[in-house]
């Protein structure tokens, strides 16, 4: 019962998964294995650590300008109507950040589509601003170029140097072109462009070949693009943080820069655009104006000289007074409408639509010029999202949208503010009309004078205010601030990888676990029985006693390993066996069941010296032979051939029990031991075990032995064994290490399930002390003498050395 409360309670721990026990004598019996594999994986680590090359992670802080005004009092936006909205403008700005388009300028500022590595040990090495020879590509052939070209450079003599340079064809093979360049600058022309050589100051030209490769900028920028890091730092701010990763610290630094100065040129180069249109318009304005000024001017000059003209008297009438009033009035409606109506022609042009419209031209309506601007910013927004994006795009879909609407809402506004001004034009001209019909006494000359002179008093002030618009569009586009400031400058932040301390200890990990893995999974695999521990896992039966493995008998020996007055690790084996024996019969019970469930487990090793160790005992022992279909006990012992056998008796009519002593070979190896083999073989084993002579014969022996052991053929071939059970006391299983395997334990239990068997025990045998899993049998390692007795059971037990059970499961098992 202990046995079998132990049994479950393994499994039931066996259960979770892990078998802890096994790992621990995993880690045990192979700790040098250990050893080895985490001072190897932490030495790979460690090369790899030294050939791997660091990166760095550089960062900088910028803060974005935010370009929209805020409205005051009564003036609402187009964001207060709802027309358009700008809540993602700062996310926007990150995006343009990112983008390949402001990527790719900072790379073609700083060169960085030519890389230069130089050969070395064991790797290249990257050089960034110490490459002794520096490559370029003319400029107007950058943009055309879809392949790298790598141009490996050899030293040929103290400043000169020899080229290779690999030009990409249709085909998987480059172009090779090779040049001498003796001097300094130096130009080769190519298929692809004209590439230029020039020597960097401070250098040597180095002995080991360097190479360099000329990479699309596109490409190179879409790299780097991909690279960078750009993130709000909160949701209240416009403050940005950059950071980019790279093997080179000083060229992160360099980009990162030069990454914020590109996207501030980007950025004013689009607001610019607003300035130059509103230049266009102003120049082109202020030559019809001033056209029209020459021919007012013009017309004056010949009316005086045609009616000789010099100074006309003045009439100073109150009537004079109120039409000059009316008459500046006249002017400034006269100026508006001109400005409206250009602005107008201007916007009703479907040729402009969707381009920046002239602001800031004079026009007093403060409703139409902040409309303009904010659809001029639109422009803009949208003019940026197609650079960094495709016209298909939502948030360029949206934008033209906007845009659209906004260019429809503008031309209606001017509509209208065209015909407030001339309804106030109308007015103006009726109280002016009024006032002149008072002046019917004025001379015609003065009347015509005062036509002329207000139609070039009209056509001078629109001169003079769009000269003053002129000059403030050129001041704006000398003062356009930068939309990006860099409050932080940029950093190396430290390397990010590879990350040595991890690495190591992955490494340590993967040099204890590999082994760890490597053994638990061949232990999980093994489908033979090598140690007791495998053993117990495969079953609840009782292990009466491990039975240590011998060495190579010579010819001719017998296989009796118990002696008399010996103390060595076999005796102590048998011996352990024994005192388990006579605790587990009880009272009468005296026949004990030798078995196993394959051929070459040692069941008849195991049965021959258990009975000599109970003859050493003083007792009277019988060992029977009923492995009838393959007799081994003659051999076993020594004995002469002869045909005695229980064959003898049982093929009988009737219990004749003075044939059955004829058959019994007394006082074998020891006095108290007799042997009954097997005898002849029948061509019915089968049938002779189930006689009731068998029955008879085991009652006589029990009258004058004290112990009679049956030495069965396997259990796994043939089913002899089970028509024996009604007549055995205890019944002894053989399990022998690295032979018999989990299935034939596992008959085991099922026969076990069945109560085939009365009192079924195990007897673990051909346990090897030599192997580390044994190392803990206690006592075992220390007799040297032990390993004297041959290894028995792989001439003896293996059933195809002497005779053949006949049947097709005993061959197929034996090859096996």
């Amino acid at each position: 019962m202990a046995e079998v409360l132990d049994y479950e309670k393994k499994e039931a721990e066996g259960s979770s998964g892990i078998d802890f026990r096994m790992v621990w004598s995993i880690v045990v019996l192979n700790w040098y294995w250990f050893i080895v594999s985490a001072v190897a994986c932490i030495g790979l680590a460690a090369l790899y650590l030294r050939y791997q090359a660091p990166v760095y992670q550089t960062s900088t802080k910028i803060l974005i300008k935010d370009d929209k005004s805020k409205p005051n009092g009564a003036d609402l936006t187009l964001d207060q109507l709802g027309i358009i909205s700008n809540s993602n403008g700062f996310e926007n700005e990150l995006e343009i950040l990112g983008s390949t388009a402001v990527a790719t300028r900072a790379v073609k500022s700083l060169k960085l589509y030519v890389t230069y590595n130089i050969e070395g040990r064991v790797r290249e090495a990257e050089l960034y601003k110490n490459s002794p020879v520096l490559v370029d590509l003319e400029e107007s052939r950058l943009d055309l170029l879809n392949n790298p070209v790598p141009i490996e450079i050899t030293k040929k003599g103290d400043e000169s140097i020899t080229v290779e340079i690999q030009l990409p064809t249709n085909s998987d093979e480059p172009e090779i072109m090779k040049r001498d360049i003796d001097q300094f600058p130096a130009s080769i022309n190519t298929r692809v462009g004209q590439i230029l050589f020039s020597r960097n100051p401070g250098t040597e030209l180095p002995e080991r070949k360097l190479t360099a490769v000329i990479v699309p900028p596109i490409k190179m920028g879409r790299a780097y693009a991909k690279s960078l890091n750009a993130q709000a730092t909160s949701k209240q701010t416009s403050v940005a943080m950059l950071s980019i990763l790279d093997t080179q610290p000083e060229r992160a630094l360099d980009y990162l820069a030069q990454l914020v100065s590109s996207y501030n040129e980007d950025a004013n180069e689009d607001k610019n655009e607003i300035a130059e249109k509103t230049k266009d318009f102003i120049d082109e304005r202020i030559q019809v104006i001033q056209g029209e000024l020459d021919d007012a001017e013009g017309r004056i000059e010949g009316y005086k000289l045609t009616n000789q003209l010099v100074n006309l008297p003045t009439d100073a009438n109150a009537a004079l007074t109120q039409s000059t009033e009316f008459q500046k009035q006249q002017v400034d409606i006269q100026t508006q409408l001109s400005l409206v109506q250009s602005l107008l022609d201007y916007v009703q042009n479907p040729a402009n639509c969707l381009t920046i419209i002239p602001a800031n031209i004079g026009i007093s309506n403060q409703a139409s010029n902040k409309m303009v601007d904010e659809y001029n910013a639109l422009i803009l927004k949208r003019n940026r999202l197609i650079r960094s994006s495709s016209e298909d795009s939502p948030a360029v879909i949206q934008a033209t949208e906007e845009a659209q609407l906004m260019w429809s809402a503008i031309s209606q506004q001017l509509r209208g503010i065209y015909r407030d001004l001339n309804i106030q034009k109308n007015s103006i001209d009726k109280q002016y009309d009024r006032y002149v019909g008072r002046m019917n006494s004025t001379p015609t000359q003065e009347r015509a004078m005062n036509d002329m002179g207000r139609q070039q008093q009209i056509k001078a002030q629109l001169y003079l205010m769009l000269a003053e618009r002129r000059e403030e569009n050129y001041i704006s586009l000398a003062s356009t601030a930068n939309k990006a400031r860099i409050i932080d400058m940029p950093q190396v932040d430290g390397q990010v990888s590879p990350k040595s301390k991890l690495i190591l200890l992955a490494a340590l990990i993967l040099g204890l676990g590999l082994p760890l893995a490597l053994f638990y999974l061949r232990e999980m695999l093994r489908f033979r029985i090598e140690s007791r521990g495998d053993l117990e896992k495969a079953t609840r039966l009782p292990i009466v006693a491990d039975i240590p493995l011998t060495d190579k008998l010579a010819e001719g020996e017998r296989a009796i390993v118990v002696k008399e007055n010996k103390n060595n690790m076999m005796e102590e084996a048998f011996r352990g066996l024994r005192t388990n024996l006579r605790f587990l019969l009880g009272p009468g019970e005296k026949v004990i069941c030798c078995t196993s469930t394959v051929p070459g487990e040692g069941k008849t090793f195991v049965s021959t010296n258990l009975a000599m160790s109970l003859a050493l005992l003083g007792k009277r022992v019988i060992i029977v032979g009923l492995d009838i279909r393959k007799p081994r006990l003659v051999k076993l012992f020594n004995l002469p051939s002869s045909k005695h056998g229980i064959t003898v008796y049982l093929a009988g009519d009737q219990a004749d029990f003075d044939l059955l002593d004829e058959q019994i070979i007394h006082g074998v190896v020891n006095p108290n031991l007799d042997v009954l083999p097997a005898g002849i073989i029948p061509p019915n084993p089968g049938e002779l075990i189930t006689r009731d002579l068998l029955d008879k014969a085991i009652e006589h022996f029990k009258e004058t032995y004290d112990y009679i052991i049956l030495d069965t053929p396997p259990i796994g071939l043939v089913s002899d064994t089970f028509e024996l059970a009604r007549l055995i006391d205890i019944t002894f299983f053989v399990v022998r290490s690295e032979h018999s395997t989990k299935a034939d334990v596992e008959t085991l239990n099922r026969a076990s399930a069945e109560n085939k068997f009365p009192k079924m025990n195990i007897v673990f045998n051909g346990v090897d002390l030599k192997k580390k899993k044994y190392g803990f049998y206690y006592g075992y390692g220390k007799y040297s003498g032990y390993s004297k007795y041959g290894t028995y059971y792989g001439r003896y037990g293996h059933y195809g050395t002497y005779g053949n059970y006949g049947d097709a499961s005993s061959k197929v098992h034996v090859e096996k």
